[in-house]
């Protein structure tokens, strides 16, 4: 399988940040594209991604939607990586861990934040609260004291840290005790420096 990827992209620190990080741990050459805010909604980027999101990738000469999907087209084409894990229970861990972080968490925290910046209307943001207050921190609670949510790093902490990442700079999450140590342990990672994806987190 190739280690090429084309991505399109708005930031460092958008969606397109999960993709970005899976490829560097996967050693991939990345092509990256930018896409001004307001063109993915026309043409021609509809013709790459109809629902004119971001990121849209190009990986094997196919059109992929979905950063969590993508990531995970990345992951199963480099088997040997292990970053889906093996052996049944830590496949139910990264399951559960990936399903929490995307379908329960992730849209929420980023509506919160982007409302929250004026990037979208402003009245949405305590509702987006509310609906965070009684999730957001038992999953922060849940990351691991030492190492890795499924005990080796895998794409449920790639998951997990972009929805902490938001958590934490839309202020919803305080970043001390076992969260900062989760959190910086990733942000040592070359692939995520390399990637970007913790850009502002500590100022």
């Amino acid at each position: 399988m190739s280690r090429q990827i084309r991505i399109w992209s708005f930031a460092d620190v958008d969606r397109s940040g999960k993709v970005r990080w899976t490829a560097h741990e996967l050693g991939c050459e990345i092509e990256e594209v930018r896409v001004k805010l307001g063109e993915q909604s026309g043409e021609p980027y509809r013709q790459l991604n109809p629902y004119g999101q971001i990121p849209t990738a190009e990986l094997d000469g196919q059109i992929l939607i979905e950063s969590t999907a993508i990531c995970l087209a990345l992951a199963e084409r480099h088997p040997e990586a292990r970053l889906i894990p093996e052996d049944q229970a830590s496949r139910d861990r990264f399951w559960q861990s990936v399903n929490v972080s995307v379908s329960t968490l992730e849209t929420p925290v980023v509506l919160y934040y982007l409302s929250s910046n004026g990037f979208v209307d402003a009245a949405w943001a305590p509702l987006w609260a509310k609906s965070l207050e009684g999730r957001l921190p038992v999953f922060a609670a849940s990351m691991p004291q030492d190492g890795y949510i499924c005990g080796d790093f895998s794409l449920a902490d790639v998951c997990a840290a972009y929805v902490l990442r938001i958590g934490v700079q839309a202020a919803l999450l305080p970043l001390e005790g076992n969260l900062a140590a989760y959190l910086h342990r990733l942000m040592d990672r070359p692939a995520a420096q390399a990637a970007r994806v913790f850009e502002g987190l500590d100022d």
